[in-house]
């Protein structure tokens, strides 16, 4: 008998020296599951019995059905054979379990029911009796499926016979067992930061592109909060309803779509202001104070006379023979040509020079453009914008006149203007 209790005390060692490398096991006591174990243990006669039999050793089986988390009924069947004492011993148990708190990797629990014991002698009549039993006891959780369990059941046996007295016995008992079914652990998905900006991927826009907090995890180049992909304007800073493009001059048109980024101006002059209101916006105009035509660049048109007066052949503009050298003389035309293209910004000429016959086609042609060039040279040196003056040579191509007399060839030797409209 010692013998075999010193086995069951260095299993409950073993047992307790194996529960201590359970430190990250899991509990699995689900709503719906079952639990079959078996366990083996000590059988102790505490009073009714204890003059009778000896203390003993015993076997179990049990089953459980988890109806909660918390709650469950448990059949167990004990049983102590004839080896110490001249009888067998055989208790069946129906039980409430109560599982009151649930640890990392283990879960006490207590629970109380009928008992029902068979006690079979060696000689004579079996004896049947009702009782009641409480348990108490841990179950520890080293597998995924398979744990360990040590309990204590009191167990009071009523004597039903004639001058018997209630029993009252305890059962100390190690044992495993396995658990099944019920609901299945959702085992939530670990929270990532795929792209590594420190936010989380659920809060994450940008999951896979780093980001700043300021663009929900979204790349923001400018920082102006607004998400590259969605900034019309990723490399300059600008407000949401403009969809993160700046607006300098805060007229309502984005700077790369706005003509005058500097000057606030309608839509309808692409963002430029129109002083003058001749709709002509003032980059366009000449004349942006004082209001004109489209033909003139904005500037009033000039009076007929001088449209008369610069029009057509420029008497009195001469060159040095086979040169583009104006001669003196020259300078008076020139100097009234300067004050009218002074008075009148909007006027735009086509200098346009001509040769007489002598000397071959290509010399001519050559000859007629440095002289158109040399005239316009006179006036930018005046003072006039040479954007207003455009040049053209024509050699001997078109002459006034006879190139058979002196005369004629003179009249073709000239420089006309016309006056250029938009």
């Amino acid at each position: 008998m010692h013998r075999r209790l010193g086995t069951l005390a260095a299993l409950a060692v073993a047992a307790l020296s194996l529960l201590t490398t359970a430190a990250n096991a899991r509990p699995f006591t689900q709503p719906g599951s079952f639990e079959v174990g078996v366990k083996l243990g000590g059988y102790f006669f505490l009073a009714g019995d204890d003059d009778v039999f000896d203390n003993t050793f015993a076997y179990g089986i049990h089953g459980s059905y988890n109806f909660t988390r918390l709650f469950a009924a448990e059949l167990a069947f004990d049983a102590s054979p004839r080896e110490v004492n001249d009888v067998s011993i055989y208790l069946l148990h129906l039980d409430l379990i109560v599982h009151p708190i649930t640890h990392d990797w283990f879960q006490p629990f207590v629970g109380a029911g009928a008992s029902f014991a068979v006690l079979d002698p060696k000689v004579g009549s079996n004896d049947s009796d009702p009782g009641v039993n409480a348990i108490a006891g841990l179950k520890f959780y080293p597998w995924e499926h398979v744990g360990l369990r040590l309990d204590a059941r009191y167990v009071a046996r009523f004597g039903t016979g004639k001058g018997e007295d209630t029993a009252h016995d305890l059962l100390a008992m190690v044992g495993v067992f396995g658990n099944f079914g019920g609901e299945k652990k959702v085992v939530p998905p670990p929270v990532l930061d795929t792209d590594g900006d420190g936010i989380l991927d659920p809060d994450d826009a940008c999951p896979t592109v780093p980001g700043v907090p300021s663009a929900k995890g979204c790349p923001d180049r400018d920082g102006d909060t607004i998400p590259d992909d969605t900034d019309a304007c990723p490399d300059t800073p600008g407000p949401v309803e403009l969809k993160g493009c700046p607006d300098t001059d805060g007229d309502g048109i984005i700077d790369k779509d706005d003509r005058c980024p500097t000057e606030p101006g309608p839509a309808e002059f692409k963002g430029c202001p129109d002083k003058d209101g001749d709709t002509i916006p003032d980059i366009d105009d000449r004349c942006p104070e004082e209001p004109g035509t489209a033909e003139y660049q904005g500037c009033p048109p000039p009076p007929p006379e001088v449209v008369e007066k610069f029009s057509g052949t420029i008497e009195g503009i001469r060159f040095a023979a086979d040169s583009d050298a104006i001669r003196p003389g020259a300078a008076k035309v020139l100097d009234e040509a300067v004050d009218v293209l002074t008075r009148f910004p909007g006027v735009r000429v086509l200098i346009e020079g001509h040769t007489s016959s002598e000397g071959g086609p290509a010399y001519n042609q050559d000859l007629s453009e440095r002289r158109a060039r040399s005239v316009k040279q006179y006036l930018v040196d005046h003072g006039i914008d040479a954007s207003r003056l455009e040049t053209q040579g024509f050699g001997l191509d078109r002459p006034v006149a006879s190139n058979d007399t002196e005369a004629g060839r003179r009249q073709n030797r000239r420089i006309e203007f016309k006056i250029i409209k938009q």
